[in-house]
Order: structure tokens, then C-alpha cells, then sequence
């Protein structure tokens, strides 16, 4: 495996040869070449032959499907504040391995991202990496569910979204003026739905398994209580909301009917709860400690069916990054959170394509598309004139996940063991190869 030197911005002018180019926003495949000049997507057509006396890098791309570059609406980078588990550079790397081009970092730092200059810090390591790293704002001060943030402050600095993640505002009429407030700036909200008093210090989804194990559990009520709280709060204010990480079946059936009443709602799930049911935690194996929890079976098949009829908009990895001396603990002392940068796309597919005979159009459209139309940046297509952020994978290879496999500081996956299919085998990130696996 190789990286591209992170704080060289020159482009390079690359053609990308004999690919099956997939466009998520029609859902389409075709094949064609890829021609790419400072920084940019300057033709594709097949046979594509670059002017003369021009110097391009060749990709042979035969046999491989080229994607735009994958946009992880939600990730924990930890800087500043807890570098040791994952800092700004090692986060863009595990990124790059895993296909993405653009992430959303959350603000549950230390210092809490709610200033401007903190904002300010996130885009100039943006710049800094030429890669890009979109900073989520708190919704209120140090994430404490009492006082609010300067939303147009914060925005004007490069915001793309606020959200307390990692906590929720428990506080009703906070979070009403809150929605009221992000409205002047047609602000998004990206939402943790977590009713307190039925979490607790629950460990893990209550159901038959928690009752089995001796674990704690957290009712389906601890999200759904909220989601049906911001979606009346929504409604009224007119905000424009996104619930991150669906567990829940009767979460998913609320946002339908949401959406079918006007509300201006999106969300995700993550990789783990499309993937798993809470029959994983047989083990103990603290990877698989995550919040919201892994649910039931009926939970899991609800989110495949909320992915397949467009309920569900998009999937992210909640990339939450721990040390060793956090996870290699007893269950009830380790921490909530497993990585999944690297793994976006191999589990998506893994799953979708071969066990629930999604397009790969489609699996490409819920990580590529739909995540950058939802923050409303740049990305998830391949067009003429674009910035080219791009993937390119091979769906043919397979193998067992490994410890020695990721990139990332930590290592805290609850992919380890699992046999995953597909393999990213380039990403060109803003004009330039950032990532080769030979």
C-alpha cells in the first residue's frame, strides 16, 4: 500500500483507462476513460487519447468499477484533545484506505468544536492535507444541553452541520428554539437521539441477549422517544434535520411517515446495524459495544428495508476511535464506539450486494451521493468540470478483516474476523492519487 505525500497540493493529470464509471446520482453504470487536469474532471469518453507532448499518470482501471470518492458524514477524528486514539493526519489516511474523499468530523473534541476559531483550526488542516474535512459544530456550548451556539458565526466560519453528538439535548424547549434559531441560516442538524432516563447505564440493546448475558439493557424507547419529539419539533419550526445512526425499526417507520407528511428529514444507519444483530454480543467482545446498540434481527431488517425503499438516505461509519486500555476491559467499564472508515464500503457491500442483491449502483449512491447532498458540498459524482475525488474498486477480492489491515491509530473494529468482499484499489483525492493498493 502507498500514500500520496497529505501536504503536497500540486494536481497531477491522470487518465484513468478501461473502467466501469457508476453515476450514483442515476443509478447507471458505463464504460469509459477518465481524463483529469489540475484538479479536475476534463473528459471522459471511451478511447480517451491525451494531447500530445501532455505527461499523465496511466491507471488501468480494467476489470474495476471507478466511483465518485465516498463522503462518511460522520466521524470522530479526536483531535484536538485525544490525539493518542486518532489525530487529523491518521484519520484522512484511514479515510483514504477506505475509498472516502470527504468526511464530516463531529465536534465532541476536547475542546468542544462551538468556537470560531476551533472551526477555523479544522479548515486550515483541511487545506493543509488537500483533503477534504468538513467540521460539524456543537449545537450548544461544551455539549451541554444548555446554552446554544452561535450558529451564524459558526457557520460563516465553514460549519456544514451542528450536532451535539455523543450526547443529546434533553431539554425539549432548548432544542425547539434551537431548530427555530437554525432556520435563519437554513442550518442542518445532525441529531443523536438518546433519551436518558431509558439508557442510563444500559450497555446494550435490552432484548433476550441482554437478559442472557447479565448486561443492561437500552430500550428502543431511549431513540425513539426523541425522534418523535424532533420530528414534531421539525415540523413546527420548519428545521431541517438528520437522524444519525437509525437502530431502531420504529424509528425507521416514523421517518417514512415524516417524510410522506413534508417534514425536511434525512438519515443514516451505520455499517454495524445493517450488518449485526445484538445475537453478536454471545462473546463479550467489547468492539461490538456501540451506541446506539446493535439490535434485534427485526431491528436489522427494518433498516435493510428502510435502505431499499429510501427511507434510510445514507450510511456512515460513526468512526469512533479508542486505545487498547479503553476496549480490553471488562464489558461494563469499556468504552461505546468501533472504527469503520476502512470498512464503509467493504461491509456495505458485503452485506448488500451479495446477501440482499442491492445494485451496486445503489450501495455507491448511499455513500457517495446522497451523504454530500444532504451536507451540500461537492462530491458523489463523476461529471466534466467537477473536482475529481475519486474511487477505484475491485469487487472481486475478498479476505478476513485483520487487526494488521487498518491504517488507523486505534484498532477497536467490530469488522475483525469478518470476511469482507471488495477492495479499494485507488483514491484520487482533489486531482491527486492519495492512496494505491497494489
Amino acid at each position: 500500500m502507498e500514500f500520496g505525500n497529505l501536504r503536497l497540493a500540486e494536481k497531477e493529470n491522470i487518465v484513468i483507462k478501461n473502467g466501469c464509471i457508476i453515476n450514483p446520482q442515476t443509478l447507471d453504470k458505463f464504460e469509459a476513460d477518465i481524463l483529469i487536469s489540475g484538479g479536475k474532471i476534463k473528459e471522459i469518453k471511451k478511447n480517451l487519447v491525451p494531447g500530445p507532448g501532455d505527461a499523465f499518470k496511466e491507471i488501468n482501471a480494467e476489470g474495476l468499477y471507478v466511483c465518485p470518492g465516498f463522503t462518511d458524514m460522520h466521524v470522530h477524528l479526536r483531535e484536538p484533545g485525544n490525539d493518542g486514539e486518532e489525530d487529523i493526519n491518521s484519520g484522512v489516511k484511514s479515510a483514504l484506505r477506505g475509498g472516502i474523499t470527504s468526511i464530516a468530523c463531529m465536534p465532541n473534541t476536547d475542546p468542544v468544536l462551538d468556537s470560531q476559531h476551533l472551526i477555523n483550526y479544522i479548515k486550515l488542516k483541511s487545506k493543509e492535507l488537500n483533503f477534504n474535512i468538513y467540521p460539524v459544530a456543537a449545537i450548544t456550548k461544551d455539549l451541554s444541553g444548555e446554552k446554544l451556539s452561535e450558529f451564524g458565526l459558526l457557520k460563516s466560519s465553514g460549519a456544514v452541520a451542528f450536532s451535539d453528538d455523543g450526547r443529546c439535548v434533553q431539554n425539549a424547549r432548548l432544542m425547539y428554539e434551537a431548530m427555530k434559531y437554525a432556520t435563519q441560516f437554513n442550518a442542518l442538524f445532525i441529531l443523536h437521539e438518546e433519551d436518558y432516563s431509558f439508557s442510563g447505564s444500559g450497555l446494550v440493546n435490552e432484548g433476550y441477549y441482554s437478559a442472557m448475558l447479565g448486561l443492561e439493557g437500552i430500550s428502543c424507547f431511549s431513540e425513539d422517544l426523541m425522534v418523535a419529539r424532533d420530528i414534531m419539533l421539525a415540523k413546527a419550526a420548519g428545521a431541517r434535520i438528520h437522524i444519525t445512526h437509525v437502530s431502531s425499526a420504529k424509528t425507521v417507520d416514523m421517518i417514512a411517515k415524516a417524510k410522506n407528511d413534508g417534514v425536511n428529514i434525512t438519515c443514516d444507519t451505520t455499517c454495524e446495524h445493517l450488518f449485526f444483530n445484538d445475537s453478536c454480543l454471545t462473546g463479550y467482545d467489547t468492539n461490538f459495544k456501540i451506541k446506539p446498540p446493535i439490535r434485534s434481527e427485526a431491528d436489522r431488517m427494518a433498516i435493510i428495508k428502510g435502505l431499499r425503499q429510501g427511507t434510510i438516505d445514507a450510511i456512515a461509519s460513526d468512526h469512533a476511535p479508542h486505545l487498547l486500555s479503553e476496549k480490553n476491559v471488562s464489558f461494563k467499564e469499556a468504552a461505546f464506539g468501533s472504527i469503520g472508515l476502512e470498512t464503509l464500503f467493504k461491509a456495505s457491500f458485503s452485506k448488500l450486494f451479495f446477501e440482499e442483491k442491492f445494485s451496486i449502483e445503489k450501495i455507491i449512491s448511499l455513500i457517495s451521493y446522497n451523504p454530500a447532498k444532504i451536507l451540500n458540498i461537492e462530491g458523489g459524482a463523476i461529471e466534466t468540470g467537477r473536482i475529481a475525488n475519486i474511487s477505484i474498486i475491485d469487487t472481486s477480492c475478498e479476505n478476513i478483516y485483520k487487526s494488521d489491515d487498518i491504517i488507523s491509530r486505534s484498532k477497536n473494529s467490530s469488522f475483525l474476523g469478518q470476511n469482507l468482499k471488495g477492495e479499494i484499489k485507488y483514491t484520487i483525492a482533489n486531482g491527486k492519487v492519495m492512496f494505491i493498493n497494489n
